[in-house]
């Protein structure tokens, strides 16, 4: 209806319009009249801003035009009458028939009759009717193959060309689109459709066409009459560029926080959603860390991550500690079709202040317990303990203990001991200390106790000596808790079909090297243990060798194993076994073991070197 105010408007001007252009069809005539000083008044209220039913015309035209409002004024009531009025004229009343012909007041409007049924009066009442001359002055439709032409400039030109018309009055064209995101093209998870331009040309070019989207466009031609409604919708155009990864995120910043019991902190990090990325936002990674110096790195695997979804601008940090400076870093991931597009990183750095000696509740809008420091400010953390949100896997409780590496190059191991305090269960003997050796900065504690309060503590060790111990405590949660918020199924101690958790770690790379002196062959296996189950809370191995042949040995069944065994401590990968019986097939089994029983055997077998002396020649 706004495009039948502004046809009417270039109607107003034909005769000027007519001399500045030989072929008055043409998208010169409308940007003429908005140049122009009283066609520009008349398209003021033909305008998408103005709301004509939360306005009045004349307080809607004199602040903008105080002394000559004329054209405006007028402009405005023809926009007001043809957006209550349908096109059309109402049929002669002895004309109705049927339910039209019925002495009735069915409405009292034209907007509350469907479809093209105007509000008409058929002599003793009003009904919703057919108008008669329906079309009467209006143009065609154009015709409805649209072309389109990607611009080396990027922009998208849409043409299309008009059937003969017989108006006589400017012919506005209305071009609408919608779209949708994906790999294919789809109707049902398009947009609403929206106008784009309007224009006396039969053609347009767009400047805000995105790849990764399939858009569909149709055209309505209007005069100040009306129109005969869209073209059907065009086949799908996309962009022959590929979409952009997402844009950093903006505006990383510190909402609030919280000082939980354990005297641990949570922080809110908040960030401003993208207005119209080429693709949506599939999900965010977020990483934090301790802050290091700046010469320092902090690789990718030593940072505690997590992500969250593209629709959201938030994520939680829990269990910071106190006094800290952190580093988070964000990162918006996207997919078009198997490609994943990764957006830049934006980087915020914080300390986690010391909570006030009360519990700071998240989302207060009093004074934040966090502030962000620029690099140079940053404090040196306090403590070097950091504990991890516990996790059930594998049948077990398990928690993740990580700390900042010392600075001495002579340290290569962290010798890390755990012990539970106190647990709701009251256990009646004293819990045993578990302990683990590991030369990286984390170590996983397994097979936990549910509602404990545990030790830990970390010493660095070196060749000369051992260096000073940091220790933190932490407590488990309850078995109740956990269940309810796993997806997978938590046997919790003393339900039915309980039962207890299988020890998983196991030795790798066995190996064995011989030595003889003497006529004396002496074996030194070896073994060592997979990161992944290094951090088994063992006490120890168990290392078991057998002579496999019996050809030498009288009295002695065939493949019969005579085997020793020996237990070592939890650090010692390396058993010296002396005295043995050259030329002979070994079996040498060593098994982890801990306070929970004994993790499975890895078995391998070795042949000892042979003393016979070489025939001389």
């Amino acid at each position: 209806q706004r495009a039948r105010c502004s046809s009417r408007c270039l109607s107003l001007q034909i005769t000027r319009i007519s001399a500045f252009f030989q072929h008055f069809q043409n998208n010169g005539s409308l940007v003429w009249c908005r140049n122009h000083k009283q066609c520009s008044k008349c398209l003021e209220p033909c305008r998408e801003s103005w709301d004509p039913r939360k306005q009045q015309c004349q307080s809607f035209c004199e602040p903008l035009f105080p002394k000559k409002n004329y054209e405006c004024l007028t402009s405005c009531e023809f926009l007001k009458y043809v957006l209550s009025v349908k096109q059309g004229d109402c049929p002669a009343p002895e004309k109705a028939s049927g339910f039209a012909a019925a002495c009735v007041e069915s409405c009292e409007a034209d907007r509350e009759c469907s479809g093209v049924k105007k509000c008409c009066s058929n002599g003793c009442g009003h009904t919703c009717q057919v108008p008669k001359t329906l079309y009467k002055g209006v143009p065609l439709k154009p015709r409805k193959e649209l072309r389109f032409t990607e611009l080396q400039s990027g922009q998208l030109e849409v043409k299309w060309s008009s059937k003969f018309n017989i108006s006589i009055e400017p012919v506005i064209y209305v071009v609408q689109r919608r779209w949708n995101y994906g790999i294919h093209p789809s109707e049902d998870d398009a947009t609403q459709w929206e106008t784009v331009a309007q224009t006396t040309d039969e053609r347009v070019q767009l400047t805000d066409i995105r790849p990764g989207r399939w858009y569909q466009f149709r055209v309505a031609a209007v005069n100040v009459h009306g129109t005969r409604g869209f073209t059907a919708p065009s086949k799908h155009f996309r962009s022959s560029k590929d979409p952009s990864a997402p844009p950093a995120p903006a505006n990383l910043r510190l909402a609030n926080s919280t000082i939980n019991g354990d005297n641990t902190v949570t922080v809110a990090v908040v960030w401003d959603l993208p207005e119209e990325p080429d693709i949506p936002v599939h999900h965010y990674k977020v990483f934090w860390s301790w802050t290091v110096s700046s010469k320092s790195l902090v690789p990718t695997k030593k940072k505690r991550r997590k992500t969250t979804e593209g629709s959201r601008n938030s994520v939680l940090l829990d269990r910071l500690q106190p006094d800290c400076g952190y580093t988070v870093e964000l990162q918006a991931i996207a997919y078009w079709g198997q490609t994943r597009l990764k957006g830049a990183k934006a980087s915020l750095h914080f300390t986690a202040a010391r909570a006030a000696g009360h519990k700071e509740q998240l989302g207060k809008t009093g004074k934040s317990v966090t502030h962000v420091q620029p690099p140079f400010q940053r404090r040196r953390p306090t403590r070097l303990l950091e504990i991890g949100a516990p996790f059930y896997q594998d049948n077990q409780l398990q928690v993740k203990v990580y700390w900042k590496k010392t600075e001495d190059p002579g340290v290569s191991r962290y010798h890390v001991q755990w012990l539970p305090e106190a647990c709701a269960q009251n256990r009646s003997s004293a819990a045993e200390a578990s302990s683990g050796i590991t030369q990286d900065n984390y170590i996983i504690l397994q097979d936990l106790s549910f509602s404990c309060k545990y030790k830990v503590t970390v010493q660095p060790t070196r060749p000369a000596g051992r260096l000073k111990a940091e220790t933190v405590f932490f407590t488990t949660p309850p078995c109740s808790a956990l269940k309810g918020k796993s997806h997978k199924p938590v046997s919790c101690p003393g339900e039915p079909g309980h039962v207890t958790a299988k020890v998983l770690a196991k030795p790798e790379n066995l190996s064995a090297s011989f030595v003889v002196q003497d006529a004396n062959i002496t074996a030194h296996f070896s073994w060592k243990m997979a990161k992944a189950n290094l951090y088994q809370p063992m006490t120890g191995f168990q290392v078991t060798w057998a002579e496999v042949t019996t050809e030498s040995r009288q009295n002695s069944l065939p493949n019969s194993i005579i085997s020793r065994s020996q237990i070592l401590p939890s650090d010692h990968y390396v058993l010296a076994v002396p005295n043995l019986r050259p030329s002979t097939l070994y079996r040498l089994e060593v098994q982890v073991l801990t306070a929970g029983g004994e993790g499975p055997a890895t078995i391998k077998t070795f042949w000892t070197p042979d003393l016979t002396p070489p025939s001389a020649h």
